[in-house]
């Protein structure tokens, strides 16, 4: 019957064309793409580096400073927009500064032009900030004896010196204080003003105020932002700083409050993160006009040489002393320009836009989908209990947001600090007395050590296989005499290719005596292994220069002054919003990147047919994702290239192709006694021309972070 029908059709339509009818259209022949060919694709590209471009705009608002007049001269403390902008970078490509230091710039492909939008906020607004600023402090000076006792570092301008045997007088208001105060008997001579009080704000408390306030100046607080804050000047200025009393500043393991200290009192503050993280506020101020910092040595107005290496060091002291006559570092110099370095350095560079430590993806092209914690506790004689120093589930909660896309376990062992490691771990703080250390090795570097934990790490991921192991070696040494110094921990790289290995966390009696414990230590080491660098160190790609605090940007050490677990103020024991931004950027580009390579290895595998309908769906995912990125949404632009990664790999593996990740540890040898000169180094934090490999810290920094 069907064929019957069949045959009538065929039938009719050859009377209708011998009647001149038309014919039944031709359906058009499927397109024959080459087998080498995927298609059209937008954004997935075999083999080639995954970019993104975005026009970032950065707002920088003018609270409080005088603007130069039409025709006048710019004062010194003029904030003139037109010379602020002379210092600002008109782009920035993000690197891998690790890998980078063994060749060239290794990019991320997370790549900006800057949309700056100046912003001079009017007297109302003006009037309202400072009358918050005004009634939401506390008067935290105190007068004793015909003295002022205020913070360490306004003492220590009005005197001119941080000693507290010879200069300073201490005073402990209670024995449990962590917050003594500190008072100047004769105020230098040099110095603009003398100071006399310290009205405390707190600072997450303003960035608040602010981030609520942004849209009466038509600022939209989710944009990049720096506000720019003057008191100085108006009746009702008082001389002030900015606290951080409260549970981010409290350590983990032994409960002290490090926001108690003198010397986390702040001059700026920003980078709360948000847990909605489609409508996250990206805010950081800056206010020359509160008491000069101790974290910057902004106090500082009379030694050119702040570290001691012999080298001018470049500091941002307090406004009152710009157009001074005095014998003062900031004689002859205009804040205009000096805010510009700081936007630059710090708020473009090392917050907004900074560039990776290490590369995201861990195991190209093979990117992990199970990320293992793995904490090594190696327990001197007589060391407390694990749970006093170390609260694994704690460092797995605080670590996951990195990358909340994949599976996450915490594993803790606990070993005798004796034997082969023992030995190896005196290497890192020799005594002179000690040979422990073999002559067979470069070690500088831990190289015995690291052999040890190179077999270590191997074996863990053969008996685990779809783990990744960030593995953390906890020395929890009660030698007393062990020469640390004060050291808390490094994250180590192979030596070779500048891909990280593992991290090594430190614990001596000294360090528990000065308040801490292993979980906020790991946290911070682990953060840099998997990609975050130090707010206070970076790179300026446009100058292609990398700096740190010393010399020419001694001042970038403001970048501590951020919630942020990466500071090394230790205000904060979690990642903050800046730090979340650039961990999603770089994951969305990571996640293209080795599509591109993955689809490379199905190209040269001849399977291109078998994947083509499944890598076209990808790329749709991955062009989702670069709207959500443009967006700023950059949590949604992480999970969905996630998504596009996890379909063309799924595809390439169903068709037979193989992707194997990097293992650092099958892929290198032992050094040998001939130092390797192949990554940059250089031993100070001074800037220099291209990626360097740096301290992990200064004895300069070390200071301020045990100063009371």
């Amino acid at each position: 019957m069907k064929i019957k029908a069949l045959g009538m059709a065929l039938l009719g339509a050859s009377l209708l064309a011998a009647c001149g009818g038309d014919p039944a259209p031709a359906q058009p022949e499927p397109e024959q793409l080459p087998p080498s060919s995927f298609g059209q694709l937008s954004m997935l590209k075999p083999g080639e580096l995954g970019t993104i471009e975005q026009k970032l705009k950065v707002n920088i608002v003018n609270i409080g400073y005088a603007a130069t007049s039409p025709g006048q001269v710019t004062g010194a403390r003029d904030l003139n927009f037109s010379s602020l902008r002379q210092e600002l970078p008109a782009t920035y490509k993000t690197i891998n500064r690790y890998p980078s230091f063994y060749g060239n710039n290794e990019l991320t492909g997370n790549n900006f032009t800057f949309d700056y939008n100046y912003v001079t906020a009017p007297k109302s607004f003006e009037d309202e900030f400072f009358a918050f600023l005004a009634s939401s402090g506390k008067e935290d000076s105190l007068e004793k004896d015909g003295l002022t006792y205020l913070n360490i570092a306004a003492a220590a301008y009005n005197c001119q010196s941080a000693d507290t045997t010879k200069v300073l007088k201490v005073l402990d208001r209670r024995p449990a204080d962590l917050t003594p105060l500190y008072a100047c008997p004769e105020p230098a001579g040099n110095i603009a003003r003398e100071i006399t009080g310290n009205w405390e704000v707190d600072g997450a408390a303003v960035e608040k105020w602010l981030g609520d306030n942004a849209s009466k100046l038509g600022i939209d607080p989710t944009q990049h932002t720096v506000f720019l804050i003057n008191w100085y000047g108006r009746p009702d200025f008082k001389f002030h700083s900015y606290s951080h009393e409260r549970a981010e500043s409290v350590e983990s393991d032994t409960k002290l409050d490090f926001g108690q200290r003198s010397s986390r009192r702040t001059v700026a503050w920003g980078g709360t993160p948000s847990e909605n993280q489609a409508s996250a506020r990206r805010i950081w101020f800056y206010d020359q006009s509160a008491n000069p910092d101790f974290w910057t040595n902004a106090w500082n107005v009379s030694n050119g040489d702040l570290d001691g290496d012999k080298v001018y060091d470049k500091r941002m002291l307090p406004v009152w002393e710009y157009g001074t006559r005095k014998a003062s570092y900031a004689y002859g110099e205009k804040i205009s320009a000096d805010l510009g370095k700081v936007v630059r350095y710090v708020a473009v560079d090392l917050l907004f836009t900074p560039s990776a430590l290490y590369r995201v993806a861990l195991t190209p092209p093979d990117m992990p989908e199970h990320i293992n914690v793995d904490l090594a506790l190696e327990q001197g004689a007589d060391a407390p209990v694990s749970a006093s120093v170390i609260k694994p589930q704690l460092v797995e909660e605080r670590l996951k947001v990195l990358n909340p896309f994949v599976k996450w376990s915490t594993s803790l062992r606990e070993t005798a600090l004796d034997g082969d490691v023992a030995d190896a771990y005196k290497c890192f703080f020799p005594l002179p007395t000690d040979d422990a250390c073999s002559p067979d090795y470069a070690d500088p570097e831990g190289e015995r050590f690291f052999q040890l934990a190179q077999a270590e790490i191997r074996q863990r991921a053969q008996a685990a296989p779809g783990q990744y192991q960030l593995t953390n070696y906890l020395f929890n040494d009660t030698n007393a005499k062990t020469p640390n110094q004060g050291l808390l921990g490094q994250a180590i790289s192979d030596g070779v290719t500048g891909t990280q290995t593992l991290t090594l966390n430190f614990l001596t009696p000294g360090l528990s005596t000065a308040g801490y414990g292993f979980t906020d230590t790991v946290v911070h080491e682990s953060g840099h292994h998997l990609s975050q660098s130090h707010p206070h160190d970076g790179y300026d790609s446009e100058r292609d220069e990398d700096f740190g605090p010393s010399g020419d940007t001694a001042f970038v050490d403001v970048g501590d002054e951020v919630h942020s677990v990466m500071s090394y103020n230790n205000l904060s024991k979690t990642f903050g919003q800046f730090n979340l931004d650039a961990q999603y950027r770089y994951l969305t580009t990571a996640y293209l990147t080795n599509s591109n390579a993955i689809l490379q290895l199905v190209r040269n595998s001849a399977k291109v047919p078998d994947v083509r309908g499944t890598v076209q769906q990808a790329d749709q995912t991955f062009l989702l994702a670069q709207n959500a990125y443009q967006q700023r949404h950059y949590l949604d632009a992480a999970d969905l290239a996630h998504r596009g990664y996890q379909q063309v790999l799924g595809a390439a593996r169903a068709a037979g192709v193989p992707v194997e990740g990097y293992k650092w540890y099958d892929r290198i040898g032992q050094l040998s006694t001939e130092p390797l000169r192949v990554a940059r180094k250089v031993n100070h934090m001074r800037p220099v021309k291209g990626p360097v490999q740096r301290p992990e810290e200064t004895s300069a920094q070390r200071e301020k972070r045990l100063a009371p």
